[in-house]
């Protein structure tokens, strides 16, 4: 330490100082890494994962030869009456086959069986007659 006392005075305003330094330099990190991570807004035509209308439920799939009616309702173009139509084939038939076979369900078209494949699936364990 100095004699005159200056030392001490002279050492906090350093160490001041230093800590000012490092919390500027903390946040300039956090701000470039906020930056960094950001959405891209500033790029033109970014689109984000979720900016096209989308409905839940068609992120699911429906086997079809464990759906209850509920499940069948929510496959495009069936309601209640068809969902009931299949689940009578099933019962009355056993367990579908292949998806076509769907088309031999009173007021089940071709179209619609079309229309599911991405929707539907038969589980191999649940085709067994």
């Amino acid at each position: 330490m100095d004699m005159d006392g200056n030392g001490e005075t002279h050492s906090r305003k350093r160490n001041t100082k230093w800590m000012l330094g490092l919390c500027a330099a903390a946040w300039l990190t956090v701000l470039a890494g906020a930056f960094l991570f950001a959405t891209p807004f500033w790029q033109l035509g970014y689109r984000t994962v979720a900016s096209t209308p989308f409905q839940v439920q068609e992120m699911f799939r429906v086997e079809l030869n464990s759906a209850d009616a509920a499940a069948l309702c929510s496959l495009p173009g069936i309601g209640e009456k068809k969902a009931q139509a299949i689940l009578r084939y099933r019962e009355e038939h056993g367990p579908f086959q292949s998806l076509e076979e769907l088309e031999q369900v009173e007021g089940i078209s071709r179209k619609n069986v079309e229309s599911w494949q991405d929707r539907l699936y038969i589980q191999p364990e649940n085709t067994a007659k």
